[in-house]
């Protein structure tokens, strides 16, 4: 009972913040210009067309009402539809989601394993030179912004070397009715810098979490034990630290995996990658509500719903989350 009743009580956390982001994004949105304007033709449109058009929106209605007819129409799944692209606004989330999974899954899959070895590495060898330029290159990575990172990656891979393509998704193939670019080799050349400039940052991330964590284990007992007993550095660091630095690590890269679905929009804005990022700097700036509110719901959940997830996942990483529930 008690395990079913931290998962009860996880998913009514998690709705309860969903429904507290919902309103703040609702009442931000709403309160930021006039889609009207966007839809009719000013020069031609007479105040009677503009009243038309905000009728046939409901943008006469109160906020409130609008709102809790936003949530009405959440419930069934119906976000409205776009006030630009004349298209269901969720589908057209759901079709630009692909591109930011792709992206953010391929950044991760380079973050992950390479900031937990250098991690693993600069811990082993704590005060040493290698521990030092781990500690330096990430604290650069981290103070670097991304738009920088990302223009410098587009001048030194496209410009200067020709490697790369500087933006757009390039070739894709068809794989459960959806478009992918990692199965082609042209899609992998679009994919690398914008991967890139996600991952370097998440690199430097975990490297350090990795590092504080390895620095820790090795002076605890078990450790000094597992030496004792002539176990070699690299059965040690991989059967006996890195399972006890596990859940902090799964715990960032669940929440930077996240972030990268729901904040890749600086990214993807100078790539040209026409992922949910692109979409809402677009939505944004042409002030399609539909659109904008699909796309911020589905970021909330993504988030929301990641985050849970690492935390139930303990209980496989760690059988003392498993005792203590």
């Amino acid at each position: 009972m008690s395990i079913i009743t931290t998962v009860g009580g996880r998913l009514s956390q998690a709705f309860l913040l969903l429904l507290v982001m919902s309103l703040i994004g609702f009442v931000g949105i709403h309160s930021v210009g006039n889609p009207v304007y966007n839809i009719v033709n000013i020069e031609t449109a007479t105040t009677e067309d503009i009243r038309r058009a905000t009728i046939a929106l409901g943008l006469d209605q109160p906020l409130w009402q609008q709102y809790l007819l936003f949530l009405k129409n959440v419930v069934t799944g119906n976000f409205g539809t776009s006030y630009i692209y004349h298209l269901p606004a969720f589908d057209l989330v759901m079709s630009k989601l692909p591109a930011t999974f792709e992206l953010a899954s391929i950044a991760m899959l380079i973050a992950a394993p390479t900031g937990i070895m250098l991690g693993l590495l600069a811990g082993r060898r704590h005060g040493s030179s290698v521990d030092r330029n781990v500690l330096k290159a990430s604290v650069s990575a981290l103070s670097i912004p991304s738009f920088w990172l990302s223009m410098m990656l587009i001048m030194l891979g496209a410009v200067i070397l020709g490697w790369f393509p500087s933006g757009g998704r390039g070739a894709t193939v068809s794989l459960f009715s959806r478009e992918w670019s990692f199965l082609t080799l042209d899609g992998l050349r679009h994919l690398t810098l914008p991967a890139l400039a996600l991952a370097v940052p998440n690199i430097a991330l975990i490297a350090r979490l990795a590092r504080s964590g390895t620095i820790e284990m090795e002076s605890q007992d078990f450790t000094r034990f597992c030496r004792a007993k002539g176990l070699s550095s690299r059965r040690i660091l991989f059967r006996h630290t890195l399972p006890n630095i596990s859940v902090p690590i799964v715990t960032i890269v669940g929440m930077q995996f996240g972030g990268m679905l729901a904040f890749a929009v600086v990214v993807e804005t100078i790539f040209a990658w026409p992922g949910v990022g692109k979409l809402l700097i677009d939505s944004i700036q042409l002030l399609d509500r539909p659109v904008l509110m699909a796309t911020l719901t589905f970021v909330s959940v993504a988030f929301v719903g990641l985050n849970a997830i690492v935390d139930l996942f303990y209980a496989v990483l760690d059988p003392r989350v498993r005792l203590s529930a």
